[in-house]
């Protein structure tokens, strides 16, 4: 469920935002006047976001690569190697 707060608790209880972030590696959601307006996670949080963001990257270039047929055989990669 999600962690929902309203802006004030930002500045008067950042402390407990945080370490709630800390531990359990999940976002809190501030509003303003009742609507969502930002998130907030752990440091720890986003880059592991950032790496699995590259990581998708990565295998979607891998999967383009599959699709076009852009591959080496297990032979040529053998050759290149040695």
């Amino acid at each position: 469920m999600a962690n929902i707060r309203p802006s004030a608790d930002l500045r008067n209880h950042y402390k407990e935002i945080s370490e709630f972030c800390k531990s359990t590696n999940e976002p809190v959601y501030i509003t303003v006047n009742g609507r969502e307006d930002t998130a907030v996670i752990s440091a720890s949080a986003l880059d592991e976001l950032y790496k699995t963001i590259e990581l998708m990257q990565k295998i979607n270039v891998a999967l383009t690569d599959l699709k076009t047929g852009r591959v080496l055989s297990a032979a040529d990669v053998k050759k290149e190697l040695l």
